[in-house]
């Protein structure tokens, strides 16, 4: 694929969000620690402007979980994660070794098994 240029990934995230009714609430690129995260109830986002591409990737897995697929309240965070992400990665006009890295670093913070990590390779081969 050719390169993505930062304002297709930003148009991409704008053009989802109002395509499925998402309020976007953009955190300041001031603040040093991103903060990124959704609610659901609300359809409603707080990402960071979409710059490069951990910031358009980590947008798409906050748009996952108001989406995407095991969102349920009664599932666990890690399921619900896990899905984000996979929903994340089979909308993503782009998903380099960056994206992969911030997916990985994301989940292992959550604690993934090597279940996860059998489903997320199982999935994605499934996308492409």
């Amino acid at each position: 694929m050719d390169k993505v240029k930062r304002i297709e990934m930003a148009l991409h995230i704008q053009e989802l969000c109002a395509a499925h009714n998402i309020t976007v609430k953009y955190q300041s690129l001031h603040e040093e620690v991103p903060t990124y995260y959704a609610q659901p109830q609300g359809r409603i986002i707080q990402i960071r402007p979409t710059k490069n591409t951990g910031y358009y990737v980590s947008a798409l897995h906050e748009i996952g979980h108001i989406i995407g697929e095991r969102q349920e309240p009664e599932t666990s965070t890690l399921t619900k994660e896990l899905y984000a992400w996979l929903w994340a990665r089979k909308n993503a006009l782009v998903w380099t070794d960056t994206a992969e890295r911030i997916m990985r670093n994301a989940m292992d913070t959550y604690g993934w098994t090597s279940r996860q990590k059998d489903i997320w390779e199982r999935k994605v081969a499934s996308y492409e």
